[in-house]
């Protein structure tokens, strides 16, 4: 396979990201059919193969809940000083709060990883390379 028949991975994750982000901020409430329209996309601009098409969708759908984790864990500090007086001895497990979105994510991602799956087929069969 050449270089031309391969999409960018990055670009891929990005735009998959940014589709689901896209139709989350309209308000559209198609449940999982997000997550599967954004591996979709992922998935066709991923090109290559299928398991790149895979990827690529489960990237794109971790990438909020990674994004969201890391912010939390940033703002952390933030929290304890504000919090830790009210939640006393449990106070220790706001440690635990930026693994919330991430394991939240990982239903998004496996949906987007079968839409990554679907893009790649789109691809490979609207160019005609059936192999």
């Amino acid at each position: 396979m050449s270089s031309e028949e391969k999409g960018s991975l990055v670009a891929a994750v990005f735009a998959g990201s940014a589709v689901s982000a896209f139709i989350g901020m309209v308000g559209i409430a198609l449940g999982p059919l997000t997550d599967i329209l954004a591996g979709a996309v992922a998935g066709y601009i991923a090109r290559g193969s299928m398991c790149r098409g895979a990827l690529a969708g489960f990237l794109s759908g971790m990438l909020g809940g990674l994004l969201l984790g890391i912010a939390i864990a940033v703002l952390l500090p933030f929290l304890h000083i504000y919090f830790s007086k009210y939640l006393g001895p449990l106070a220790p497990f706001l440690n635990l709060l930026p693994l919330i979105p991430i394991l939240l994510s990982i239903k998004g991602a496996v949906f987007s990883a079968i839409g990554g799956i679907i893009g790649y087929l789109i691809y490979k069969y609207s160019r005609g390379t059936r192999t």
